[in-house]
């Protein structure tokens, strides 16, 4: 009898132990299809294109063939050019190491293929020598109308259908950024190419929305 009672006790507390693995399983599972579920439910980004326009014959680069020496501050424009491109000098020990593009100018010819940077006005520095390269710029604004921010890292954008960059991909470099709702992000960039552009796509999470190009 003794050994009937204990033979009984043995089985009911494994079955009470497999009851505890199946409800611990069940939970799992349950927690797993309400996090899939949630996932799910994240909203989908949402954005407008409010415009994009281009600029042909744009100063998008430039090449500092001999940084001179002794340079105080000034500026730059193409030589012998009636054309609206203008930059102030970065300047260290009296050399120039780069250039701040305040604008970047409109209508320059792709031929002659050189063009020549000067300084605007009387300078204390001598043997200056920069070329600039022409092609074309595209800028863009987008508006944020979901609910959720938007990482630029996650920002596609084609032109012409081709060559697709990051919206972190700036003009001037990587630059990350946070695009919250409601928000209004400018960005601007060289196509690489003197060709005007005529369409851009951006796509965001599987998102895509296109914009002519004025």
């Amino acid at each position: 009898m003794g050994s009937v009672a204990v033979g009984a006790m043995v089985i009911g507390t494994s079955m009470l132990v497999v009851f505890a693995l199946a409800i611990t399983s069940l939970e799992n599972q349950v927690d797993e299809s309400i996090a899939q579920i949630e996932a799910s439910a994240q909203p989908v980004p949402d954005f407008t294109i409010d415009d994009a326009s281009d600029i042909v014959g744009a100063v998008v680069d430039y090449t500092i063939n001999n940084a001179g020496s002794g340079y105080s501050a000034g500026q730059v424009e193409v030589n012998g050019s009636t054309g609206t491109f203008l930059a102030d000098l970065v300047i260290s020990g009296g050399v120039v190491t780069g250039l701040e593009i305040l604008d970047h100018g409109s209508s320059y010819l792709n031929s002659p293929t050189t063009y020549y940077l000067e300084v605007t006005a009387a300078n204390t520095g001598i043997n200056l020598n920069i070329t600039a390269t022409i092609g074309t710029m595209v800028y863009t604004n987008i508006t944020n109308t979901g609910t959720t921010s938007i990482d630029t890292d996650n920002i596609w954008l084609f032109t012409n259908g081709d060559d697709p960059i990051t919206f972190s991909d700036e003009y001037n470099g990587y630059t990350p950024s946070i695009i919250f709702s409601g928000e209004t992000y400018s960005f601007y960039y060289s196509t690489g190419s003197y060709d005007a552009a005529t369409r851009i796509a951006i796509t965001i999470d599987g998102v895509v929305k296109g914009s002519t190009v004025a």
